[in-house]
Order: C-alpha cells, then sequence, then structure tokens
C-alpha cells in the first residue's frame, strides 16, 4: 500500500472515530428532573376558599414541598399553600378569604420590535379594536423544576416514581392516549379525587389544573430523552363544599428509549 493511500485511510478512521464520538451519547450531559405545576382560574369572585390539589408522592413521601412550591407561603399572592395529609395521600391546600376578579382591560403596544401588553381603562377600550383584550378571569399559579438522580423509570412509573395520589386511592386504566403514533406511549385515565369549599355566585367558574413530570435528557448529536407525566383537571360552576371527582391523566414511555446507561 503507497503512503498516500494510507493516509487516506488513516483519515478515514480518525473521522469515523471522531464522527461516532459526536453522535454518540455524552455521559456528561445525563440530566433528570422533576417538573410540578398548579394553576387556579376562576371567572368571577370567591370567597371562604379551601382547595386541595394533588401532590406527587411515593408510598405517602411528597417529591415537592410547599417549601419549593411556595417559598414566601403563597401561591402567586392569591392562596396561601400548605401540605395536608388525607386519605388520598398529600395535598396542596391553597386558601383564602376572597379570590376578587375584577374585570381588566389591555391594549397591546410594540416596543423595539416586540409585542408587550399594557393595562388600559373601560373608557378606553374599544372592543372593535383587534389589539384591545378584556379579561373575564384571574389566574393563580406556580411552576417548579428540582433535580433527580438518573435516570428516571419513564416507562413504569407509576409505583416506582412520584405521581399523583398512592395506588389505593386511585385505580387507573388503560386507555387511549390524546397524541397517538407515539410509540411504546402507554396512557391512563382515572377518577381523581380534589376538594372545593368556597361561596361563590351560581354562574361562577373555576379550574383547578396540577401537572406533573419526570423527565430524562441526554446529547447524542443533539438533545433528546424520554418523559412521563401526570395530570389532574377540575372545573366546577357556582359554590362547593367538598370532595369531587376530576379527570386523571397519566402517560408514560414517552420519547426516545432506552435511556444510555449511566
Amino acid at each position: 500500500m503507497s503512503r498516500q493511500s494510507l493516509l487516506v485511510l488513516l483519515l478515514a478512521c480518525v473521522v469515523l472515530t471522531a464522527g461516532c464520538s459526536f453522535l454518540g451519547p455524552n455521559p456528561d450531559s445525563y440530566t433528570s428532573t422533576y417538573e410540578y405545576t398548579v394553576g387556579i382560574d376562576a371567572n368571577a369572585t370567591i370567597q371562604n376558599a379551601t382547595i386541595r390539589m394533588p401532590l406527587p408522592q411515593t408510598d405517602g413521601t411528597t417529591a415537592v414541598n410547599a417549601s419549593v412550591v411556595a417559598p414566601d407561603g403563597t401561591v402567586d399572592g392569591a392562596f396561601n399553600a400548605t401540605v395536608v395529609e388525607t386519605e388520598s395521600g398529600p395535598m396542596l391546600e391553597l386558601t383564602t378569604a376572597e379570590l376578587r376578579v375584577e374585570t381588566r382591560y389591555y391594549r397591546v403596544v410594540e416596543e423595539g420590535g416586540q409585542g408587550r401588553r399594557e393595562e388600559i381603562s373601560r373608557s378606553e377600550y374599544d372592543p372593535s379594536n383587534p389589539d384591545h383584550q378584556r379579561v373575564d378571569f384571574r389566574t393563580a399559579s406556580v411552576s417548579v423544576t428540582v433535580n433527580a438522580d438518573y435516570p428516571l423509570e419513564t416507562q413504569e412509573p407509576v409505583g416506582t416514581e412520584p405521581t399523583f395520589y398512592q395506588s389505593d386511592a386511585v385505580t387507573r386504566a388503560a386507555t387511549e392516549c390524546r397524541l397517538p403514533n407515539q410509540g411504546e406511549t402507554v396512557c391512563y385515565a382515572y377518577d381523581a379525587p380534589v376538594y372545593l369549599a368556597y361561596d361563590a355566585p351560581p354562574n361562577a367558574s373555576v379550574t383547578g389544573i396540577a401537572t406533573f413530570g419526570g423527565y430524562n435528557e441526554w446529547f447524542t448529536g443533539g438533545w433528546t430523552g424520554n418523559e412521563y407525566t401526570d395530570r389532574v383537571t377540575v372545573r366546577a360552576i357556582g359554590p362547593q363544599d367538598g370532595w369531587i371527582t376530576a379527570e386523571g391523566y397519566t402517560e408514560t414511555g414517552s420519547g426516545n428509549y432506552p435511556s444510555p446507561e449511566p
């Protein structure tokens, strides 16, 4: 073999090796996180309110506590927040003497090439102006992310990873996934107990949403990963006074598998 042919072969090996190294998973990039979000929407003022939304837990131990979700003791300054134990497991209790909902008016203005929303008076509001908005509801929400040990079990998380409710508190039944053709994704529906107690007008609409997810991520020629998510949605009309059944939905095995070994 000539020196020129040998040089070409050596260069090809170097390029191939570098390419394989670039495309292979980078162990320094392996990360896992949990994310919890809870929010309450109301289109009318509610008073003397106590709302309990689920917290992610494993065998009764929460994955996030009140000091993480509400470090100042409140959610958006609208609700006081504490963790309470219930027959269904630990829950985030939100209380307030009054969640006042007042109609607000806004206009969208462009500044520096970007649009932003500024509040205006009712007299300035023009319903025919597409840049004007009328908001007849109030939202109080919080979202937190915490680091976790890699890797998480995202294909069969129930019982091994934090999810909403203790295993004997709800019955998850296989259901059609909301996003089809997700490969190894398996989804479950369940009746989720949620506590709502407050005074409100007969037509007041309140919506509560809690979501929790566990995520594995790594870099292999680009960022990728896999995940599971749990979601509880409750909707109620008028005053409430106790436990009601909300909609629970768990999605497992979404993303790319297998996760690289640590």
